[in-house]
């Protein structure tokens, strides 16, 4: 999660492809991440985590606002409506 908020890590997408290839650690960074919160996204989408313990443990909004530039892109570049739609859902809940 460092590398999320690291210098390093750029939330543009155009630049993230360059710069992470397929392949990179940068890559491998960014798709534990997501991977980690779409797996929090489902459970908590289908009641099985607590809300409340859920939002007082994890800033996902914080998270979603940082990486999701690079999340929106590979939905479009992939055509995938539904890639990282749970943690984004999570998000949205946790702004409301």
């Amino acid at each position: 999660m460092s590398w999320l908020w690291s210098d390093e890590f750029t939330p543009d997408y155009a630049e993230f492809v360059k710069k992470f290839p397929a392949g990179s650690e940068g890559f491998a960074h960014a798709f534990t991440i997501f991977d980690w919160y779409e797996t929090i996204g489902t459970l908590y989408k289908h009641g099985l985590i607590n809300e409340e313990l859920l939002f007082d443990w994890l800033a996902v909004d914080f998270a979603w606002d940082r990486i999701k530039g690079i999340a929106l892109g590979w939905r479009e570049q992939t055509g995938v409506a539904e890639m990282f739609e749970n943690f984004e859902a999570m998000a949205k809940a946790q702004k409301e």
